[in-house]
């Protein structure tokens, strides 16, 4: 009997009813939190939040300005940052994306958004920035603020957006307002802490078994991920599915079969498929929420490979800030969120169709499932069983497939006889302390947000100090923000030393120039390593030789034919290190080719160098074989002590036919030379000043430039091998 009002695509219906406070207003999340919204002065007295899983994305993006590659402004703003990452692990990632890779992802430090703050909004006003309806709305909301945003770049886009989305800028998170959150999904505590603030909402929750839909999982069969793309095909030949991808490319690779989902095209597709009767292929590009195909409007959902951020930013915590925790999380939530679309009550049914070795492989390992909900841990594990009777020829798929949609009572009773039979873990402990955290971040940026950089400068200084015990890679993050909130607030020599801090544990987030060292010196020392003490013992024996080796590691450690000139490059720059370096593939052991040991957290590291290799090829199966063997090596020779092992490259894709250890990384070679580099600047820095306590100056300026063991390695910009594993 409700007579609402609304407001979309910038028109009122029935404004009048909602002015008078007669009724509702229905409208959307793009309305209401676009920078010019109408809402913002409005005396709102309550909101609900429906599908609010799907909130975080949707409001990130009206928060962020998106200059897609086509546009002559990107090349300018690339222009404006390439100086900086000329000698640094950047200029790798700066070709891989003029060269179209659509994997590489750059973050470009935030003292430089500072510092070219003024620059940068020149180049978007005259590019047209504050004209276009693409962009002027999320402009709107930045364009004072541009000197503490994130700026990010791939290939198709750059992004520019705030590290956390200021909520306390809106009218309608006051006091006063009431919110109400309606969600068949309920994200994770982390997720609804991170998107609307809050750890301790109310929780009204339905009596009975909502929820408790019944759910088959099949593993699509196949190596690869083509053959487990046509097997997943093959199976649902006559059917109505969604297949949901996390990229362009990946969704482009279902069609023709499939016709992809496009934004621009409005519910009106949406519902055709709901309500059609006939076989056919919807697609999703990372939409693993916001779109509803319960029912019978879908009983199929395919999900293609394992889920990741739709925006760079989610990529760029996942990827460059990389707390592994919070990584599980996210993907264990988008994976819950992506099957939500087709159930949505207890009397839903049908079947998921895991496509994708990687997803597999994730799926697969108990610890990662233990980031579901019970119910689900049960049914994929139920799942992973029924996989194996199918793999026996006990059962096929299709009588599976074909006994869930159609509610036969073989399937029925089977699933209701075994699937209380299956144990759950209960879940992680990421979300106990996390939530706690994003609601400091956020009382930290509100100040920065708001021109208080005093403020905001000691809440992450504070907030990096309390994370360093939890993860040193998120403190690092904080760091980095304390380091903007310094130069916001006019102290640089604070923000360079807080910058310097967070480099040590996270080299992607950047360093600042040679020059602006100068200004500060390093903090004492309380104690000095092995590495300091064999390093100021070379100085003290030939300080000329020592520069000497350091110049020729530059010179040989890079890419090319030569790989034995580069491998020896690498054991010597191990030894300056001050750590115990060798070449175990020379001994004839059937060890790697680099192992560096050292005292800490981690007692050694190996390296397969693979620097011969052309930037057009992949890593092969072969390749990535003997690389697990020299893993498996190193854990014989190291049984009680912490070791890794990393492929020293160029980001190539792997091979869909190898199958890399979730734990095996590919370290590209310029993040090597850095150490190199910042080597020579310790020794710089140490012969410009008093010799006197020489082990204490030498501790003090590797502490500064990182090259403490195991920091020195942990911090380098790296990908894991199966997120490049090739399609």
């Amino acid at each position: 009997g409700l007579q609402p009002s609304a407001r979309y695509e910038g028109q009122w219906h029935n404004q009048e009813t909602f002015q008078s406070a007669d009724s509702i207003c229905v409208t959307n999340y793009a309305a209401v939190f676009n920078g010019f919204s109408t809402f913002r002065n409005k005396n709102i007295a309550a909101l609900i939040f429906d599908d609010a899983h799907a909130a975080e994305a949707i409001i990130r993006d009206q928060f962020t300005l998106k200059i897609p590659s086509a546009w002559k402004i990107f090349d300018k703003i690339l222009t404006l940052f390439r100086p900086h990452f000329a000698n640094t692990p950047g200029l790798s990632k700066l070709q891989d994306i003029t060269e179209g890779n659509p994997t590489a992802l750059l973050f470009v430090p935030m003292f430089l958004i500072w510092k070219h703050a003024q620059e940068l909004r020149t180049i978007l006003l005259d590019g047209g920035i504050s004209n276009f309806d693409e962009t002027r709305f999320a402009w709107n909301h930045l364009a004072d603020h541009l000197s503490h945003c994130c700026v990010l770049i791939s290939c198709d886009v750059i992004e520019i957006s705030p590290p956390v989305i200021p909520l306390h800028a809106l009218p309608y998170f006051s006091d006063p307002v009431r919110r109400v959150y309606l969600t068949a999904t309920l994200p994770s505590h982390a997720s609804f802490a991170r998107t609307f603030g809050l750890t301790d909402p109310v929780v009204v929750e339905p009596g009975g078994k909502s929820g408790h839909a019944q759910r088959l999982f099949l593993f699509a069969k196949g190596k690869t991920d083509n053959v487990q793309r046509t097997s997943a095909l093959n199976l649902i030949t006559e059917k109505k599915a969604c297949v949901i991808s996390p990229s362009h490319a990946k969704a482009n690779q279902w069609c023709p079969q499939s016709s992809i989902f496009q934004r621009t095209s409005g519910h009106e597709e949406i519902e055709a498929f709901s309500k059609s009767n006939e076989p056919g292929l919807l697609g999703l590009v990372a939409r693993y929420d916001g779109i509803d195909l319960p029912g019978d409007a879908c009983r199929v959902l395919i999900l293609d490979r394992l889920p990741r951020g739709e925006s760079l930013f989610e990529r760029f915590i996942d990827e460059g800030v990389r707390v592994e925790a919070i990584r599980l999380g996210h993907t264990s939530t988008r994976i819950v969120q992506a099957i939500g679309r087709i159930f949505r009550s207890n009397t839903d049914h049908g079947a998921v169709i895991l496509v994708g070795t990687d997803l597999h492989d994730w799926i697969r390992n108990p610890a990662h499932r233990s980031y579901l909900p019970s119910l689900l841990q049960q049914q994929v594990a139920f799942g992973i069983a029924l996989d194996k009777k199918v793999s026996a020829d006990e059962i096929s798929q299709e009588e599976l497939l074909e006994g869930v949609l159609t509610g036969d009572d073989g399937w029925d009773n089977l699933y209701n006889e075994y699937i209380d039979e299956f144990e759950t873990t209960p879940s992680q402990a990421t979300d106990k302390w996390y939530p706690f955290l994003l609601i400091a971040e956020r009382q930290a940026y509100t100040p920065l947000w708001d021109g208080d950089y005093g403020e905001a400068s000691r809440h992450f200084s504070h907030l990096a100090d309390d994370t360093e015990s939890k993860d040193r890679q998120l403190a690092a993050w904080y760091k980095h923000l304390e380091g903007v909130s310094h130069l916001c607030g006019g102290d640089q020599t604070t923000a360079l030393n807080a910058f310097a801090k967070a480099a040590v544990h996270r080299n992607t987030l950047g360093r600042p120039s040679e020059e602006r060292d100068k200004m500060f010196k390093p903090p004492k020392v309380k104690v000095v390593g092995p590495q300091a003490r064999k390093l100021a013992a070379m100085y003290q024996k030939n300080k000329t030789r020592l520069f000497s080796d350091i110049d020729k590691v530059r010179r040989n450690l890079v890419y090319g034919k030569d790989t034995k000139s580069a491998e020896d490059a690498m054991m010597v720059l191990g030894k300056l290190l001050g750590l115990d370096s060798t070449r175990p593939e020379l001994e004839g052991t059937g060890g790697p080719d680099n192992l560096w040991c050292g005292i800490g957290e981690i007692r050694a590291w190996s390296f397969d160098l693979k620097t011969g290799k052309d930037k057009s090829s992949k890593y092969n199966k072969r390749e990535i074989a003997l690389a697990q063997t020299h893993a498996q090596w190193v854990a014989n020779k190291f049984p009680k002590e912490n070791h890794r092992h990393a492929i020293v490259g160029y980001e190539l894709p792997i091979s869909s036919l190898a199958s890399p250890s979730s734990d095996l990384e590919i370290i590209d070679l310029s993040g090597l030379q850095e150490l190199a580099e910042n080597l020579k600047r310790v020794l710089t820095s140490v012969d410009a000043g008093s010799k006197e306590n020489l082990e204490d100056r030498v501790e003090a300026w590797l502490g500064h430039y990182g090259l403490i063991w195991p920091q020195c390695l942990l911090a380098l910009p790296s990908r894991r091998a199966g997120e490049l594993r090739a399609d």
